[in-house]
Formats: structure tokens, C-alpha cells, sequence
């Protein structure tokens, strides 16, 4: 095996004793102190081929001997502080552009530590009451039916409303879908979805949608996409079918989530919830993308 380059030799002693004296004080001056770590963060800070030189015994005392100068100079000025206006100025600026990095980090740091206990809440709830066996599967395939049906998506709750008058007038529900939808998905297919099952929908759509008879149209529901048309094209046994891998996997995601939400439903009122409406609807949401 070869011997690693020197610079990088060096470069993972000084990491290693940092890790183990927890960032060691390498040289003070008066009350000012020289870390390790800030020692680190000027080597990262030159470029990569110059590194090489600061890993070395004359390069690390080297670098060292300008960090104190630096220091020297720091607790000078601190101690004879004249600042004028500029530097005031910018010293406001550096304080507040901290306030705000440490308020992001901070609410960066929450929302990942919600992610984390969420995800493995529910990874625990998968492997138990969530759980759905393979007689689950079966016993489902043998008693259910799916359902083909068709939307216009829109996200317009008074466009929905005149579209479904449209509809009672007798313009074909298709054309409107070609026309109107706003899912492009389905819009250019005459809004048909294909065949769907109970357990693989958003709840408000799935309601309206096994309440209706085939051929009917509902009247505007609102689901998290937005307003739907929904019309309810027919059934079939899903036994008429094979019950092979692909099946399999789309009825027990169906089961899992219908576990789900009868688990949430019951969790739910366990909860007291309070929604603020007047900041909800004071609130101006961008629907521009963050990335380019």
C-alpha cells in the first residue's frame, strides 16, 4: 500500500486531535484565545495546493504565528475602542446578518428534527397496526370492485361551478376536460383516470366518487389539488383480474392507507386543533419555484 501524500497526513492528525481534545487552545493572547478549529478554517480557507505547506511543522507555525498577530491586533482594538460610524454601521449589519442565519438554522434544525420523529413514528406504525398480511390482500381482491372514473381538474372553485352547469346543459363532460382541466396528466385524455380502488385516493375524492352511481357527475370537491369534476364511469369485480405481484402491491398500499386514515381519524380527536382563518387567509403564498 503507498504511503498517503504528507499534506494529507497532516491534515487528518490535525482533525484527529481536534476530535479528541474537543478543540484544543493552541496559543492565547491575553483573552483572546487561537483554537484549532479556527486554526482549520483558515487551511480550508487557502487554496487546495497550498495546503500542502500548512500541514507541514514550519507552515503550521507559520499560519499560527499570523493568527495570534491577528489576535494581538483584535484585543488592541478592543481595548482602545474608537469605532466611527462606518464601522458601527457594519458591525449592525454583521449582528443582524448572524440573527438572521442562527433564526434560519435554527428553523432548519426544528423542521428535520420533526421530519425525523414523524418518519420513525411512522416506520414503527408500518410494522404494526399499519401492518396488512397477505390474507388482507386476498380477502380484498375477493370483495371488492374498482371503480373508472374521469375528472376536470381546476383550480377555481366559481370555474368549477359554472363548468358543472355547463355539464347539466348538456355539454359533453369530455370536451370540458380537453378544454378546461387543468391536470395535464388526464386533460387530453378525456379526464379518465383508469380503473381506481378504495383505499388509493385523497378521502374528500374517494367519498364523492363511491357515493355516486355510474354515469353520474358530482358537483365541485375540494381535495389538496384543487376543485374536481368527478364522473363515475363503471365498476368491475377486481377478481375478474389476476391476482399477480402488481396487483398485490397496489391493493395492500390501498390497505395501508386505509389503516392509515382510520388510525389518523381516531388519533385525530385526540387533539385539540385551532385554526387561525384570518392569518390563514391573510397569508401570501409564492408559487414561484426556488429552483432556477
Amino acid at each position: 500500500m503507498r504511503k498517503p501524500p504528507f499534506f494529507f497526513a497532516a491534515a487528518v492528525m490535525i482533525a484527529g486531535t481536534a476530535c479528541q481534545k474537543k478543540d484544543p487552545v493552541l496559543a492565547r493572547v491575553g483573552t483572546q484565545a487561537v483554537r484549532a478549529s479556527s486554526f482549520q478554517e483558515e487551511v480550508n480557507g487557502v487554496p487546495f495546493s497550498s495546503r500542502a505547506y500548512l500541514g507541514s511543522p514550519a507552515g503550521r507555525r507559520e499560519l499560527l504565528d499570523l493568527l495570534i498577530r491577528r489576535k494581538i491586533i483584535l484585543q488592541a482594538a478592543q481595548e482602545n475602542p474608537t469605532p466611527g460610524p462606518a464601522l458601527r454601521e457594519r458591525l449592525a449589519e454583521l449582528e443582524e446578518s448572524y440573527r438572521q442565519s442562527r433564526a434560519r438554522l435554527r428553523q432548519k434544525y426544528l423542521e428535520e428534527r420533526e421530519r425525523l420523529w414523524v418518519s420513525h413514528y411512522m416506520d414503527g406504525l408500518k410494522n404494526s397496526r399499519l401492518s396488512v398480511t397477505d390474507d388482507d390482500v386476498r380477502r380484498f381482491w375477493d370483495a371488492e370492485s374498482e371503480v373508472r372514473a374521469s375528472h376536470i381538474l381546476v383550480s377555481d372553485r366559481i370555474l368549477a361551478a359554472e363548468l358543472r352547469k355547463k355539464i347539466a346543459a348538456g355539454e359533453k363532460f369530455e370536451d370540458l376536460a380537453r378544454a378546461r382541466s387543468e391536470d395535464p396528466g388526464t386533460g387530453q385524455k378525456d379526464g379518465d383516470l383508469g380503473y381506481l380502488i378504495r383505499g388509493s385516493l385523497v378521502p374528500e375524492f374517494e367519498n364523492a366518487l363511491f357515493q355516486m352511481k355510474a354515469g353520474e357527475v358530482s358537483d365541485p370537491v375540494a381535495s389538496p389539488y384543487g376543485f374536481h369534476l368527478i364522473k363515475r364511469i363503471g365498476d368491475r369485480k377486481l377478481s375478474a383480474g389476476p391476482l399477480d405481484d402488481a396487483a398485490k402491491k397496489r391493493i395492500r398500499a390501498a390497505l395501508e392507507s386505509q389503516k392509515f386514515q382510520q388510525w389518523f381519524d381516531r388519533t385525530r380527536a385526540l387533539y385539540a386543533v385551532s385554526v387561525n382563518d384570518d392569518a390563514l387567509d391573510d397569508l401570501v403564498v409564492s408559487t414561484k419555484s426556488a429552483r432556477p
